[in-house]
């Protein structure tokens, strides 16, 4: 199980001010389900590059990582990281997805206390839809390419993206943010390539220069598994025409049978 054992930390866990300390790629923690990780001998192999992950380091990188990454990633890399201890007054798996099943719901005071800091938060998210966006998508007839679908950005127009040629709103998304992380990589482009490899290289949007019958089978898998999760929690709103005569079936019909 690699090297997942832990170092001396102390009971009460570890803070968020001392895990900020660790941001460089000499001395790399980041935090995953409330656990502390030492991702350093990671960055040199990270699929995406070590600028990708540069940007979580030292930071809660959770949300971020059960976008894009499946469990199996964290898995294969396991003696690549080492598990420094627990984030204080957090910890684990079960706790992490405990705490966001349980999650109070505030009160009206409370909501109306916390109206500015959200406001904040939804324009750092990016451009949410209103009735003049629904009216600016309806014109489109559901038609993209790759020069129209770049106004959808979340700064211009509220963020889509295209996986497998299927075009999906992501505007709602915490993780698509226009200016950090997936939305600034991926925000009003086609990442179908970037998802069947698990690539966090700018480079790897908008990429044709592949066919899809000459997949590996884990890039074809990780394809279908992302086509499934994308088009399932987001939005559908149209197709991008530089992809409408690739043939996705098989894609497609792996990701149905994956879908619980």
């Amino acid at each position: 199980m690699g090297n997942l054992t832990g170092r001396s930390a102390s009971t009460d866990g570890i803070s968020l001010e001392e895990i900020e300390k660790h941001n460089t790629k000499d001395d790399a923690w980041m935090v995953l389900f409330g656990e502390v990780l030492d991702v350093t001998k990671f960055l040199p192999i990270h699929p995406g590059g070590e600028d990708a992950i540069d940007m979580y380091l030292g930071r809660d990188a959770t949300e971020a990582w059960v976008e894009i990454h499946t469990p199996e990633t964290l898995e294969r890399n396991l003696h690549h990281i080492t598990k420094v201890g627990k984030l204080q007054e957090r910890g684990g798996l079960i706790s992490w997805l405990f705490n966001r099943l349980t999650a109070s719901r505030p009160s009206q005071s409370e909501t109306a206390a916390a109206a500015p800091a959200q406001q904040e938060e939804e324009d750092d998210r990016g451009l949410q839809f209103t009735p003049q966006f629904e009216e600016e998508l309806k014109a489109t007839n559901g038609v993209f390419t790759l020069e129209s679908l770049q106004r959808w950005n979340g700064v211009q127009l509220p963020m889509l993206i295209s996986i497998c040629g299927v075009v999906v709103d992501v505007s709602p998304s915490e993780n698509f943010i226009p200016t950090f992380g997936y939305g600034k990589l991926w925000a009003g482009k086609d990442c179908t390539w970037a998802m069947a490899t698990v690539s966090l290289k700018a480079e790897d949007a908008n990429r044709f220069d592949w066919k899809v019958q000459e997949l590996e089978d884990m890039h074809f898998k990780s394809l279908a598994g992302w086509y499934g999760h994308f088009t399932n929690k987001y939005r559908q709103v149209g197709i991008l025409e530089e992809l409408k005569d690739w043939d996705f079936a098989a894609v497609k019909a792996e990701a149905k049978v994956n879908v619980k």
